[in-house]
């Protein structure tokens, strides 16, 4: 329970340095590039240089895997900001939050992990956290946005759909088949290392400019965005990698978290509609812990 708290504080803080973004007019893509050096020391410094010097292996498959989901995060990032932009941010949120549907039934379905110990209140809890996920992230629809609703409208959103829901998927599958407990902490540093690679070469290729507020705006979303990944994967561990009851109870303490501290921060209060996604997310935790 003490890593599930941790990796839900962990998000909130990421969500809010996302957020005030806005607020000091820091450019996303150079901020998280540099979040994601950040990261690598961050984790580095945590760990400790000799543990990461006697447990690296360059030749194992949990390397690789770790190496693939750097790749798979910033092509996430940038079809997240692409789909903001096109089609608004609560399109983008709820793609976001919903894509929670993936590992769940990947969990179910393909690891069936605990699924025996799983009762019909459970069952019900998570068909629930989905329905409140949903009514928490719904956000008034913006005027700006008038395309019609067509295949290639709703193309980006599901692409974001699936590659989030894919990032907690591989995590989900990596921690319950490759990452043992002496390199949990390696495993996002070779992760947010490749992102970081990758961000750094569309920089200079692309010719961005990063300025000094960019790599500020990096620096304190680095610090959380690590030991939220790596909080993740001990909470996995803690929850013998059931992900059907993991990630539904993770993300609807993030929302609810993340709705207390924007509404004392920035003043952003819930609709009656988040008001009630928050209700029932609250009974939906109640049935899945029975």
């Amino acid at each position: 329970m003490l890593y599930l708290l941790l990796a839900i504080l962990g998000n909130v803080a990421v969500f809010l340095s996302f957020r005030s973004f806005t607020r000091f007019k820091i450019s996303t893509f150079p901020a998280i590039v540099t979040n994601y050096l950040v990261c690598v020391i961050t984790g580095s410094i945590y760990v400790g240089f000799g543990h990461i010097k006697s447990n690296i292996a360059f030749d194992q498959p949990w390397f690789y895997s770790a190496s693939a989901l750097g790749l798979l995060f910033i092509g996430t990032f940038y079809l997240m900001a692409l789909t903001t932009q096109l089609r608004g941010v609560a399109v983008a949120t709820v793609a976001t939050k919903m894509s929670l549907a993936i590992p769940v039934l990947f969990s179910l379905f393909i690891l069936k992990i605990g699924t025996s110990e799983l009762g019909s209140w459970n069952y019900i809890g998570i068909v629930t956290a989905f329905v409140a996920i949903f009514l928490v992230s719904k956000k008034k629809v913006s005027l700006e946005i008038k395309e019609p609703i067509t295949l290639g409208y709703v193309a980006l959103p599901f692409a974001v759909f699936l590659l989030g829901g894919a990032l907690d998927t591989w995590l989900n599958y990596a921690s319950e088949n490759l990452i043992e407990a002496h390199i949990e902490g390696i495993y996002p540093i070779i992760t947010f290392g490749t992102a970081f690679l990758i961000g750094s070469i569309v920089i200079l290729v692309r010719k961005i400019k990063v300025r000094k507020k960019d790599i500020l705006g990096g620096l304190y979303l680095g610090i959380p965005n690590y030991f939220s990944i790596y909080f993740q994967i001990k909470a996995l561990s803690a929850f013998d990698n059931n992900g059907a009851v993991l990630y539904p109870v993770l993300n609807i303490g993030i929302i609810i978290a993340s709705t207390i501290f924007a509404a004392f921060i920035f003043r952003e209060y819930p609709s009656k509609l988040n008001i009630i996604g928050i209700v029932l997310a609250i009974a939906a935790l109640i049935l899945i812990s029975m």
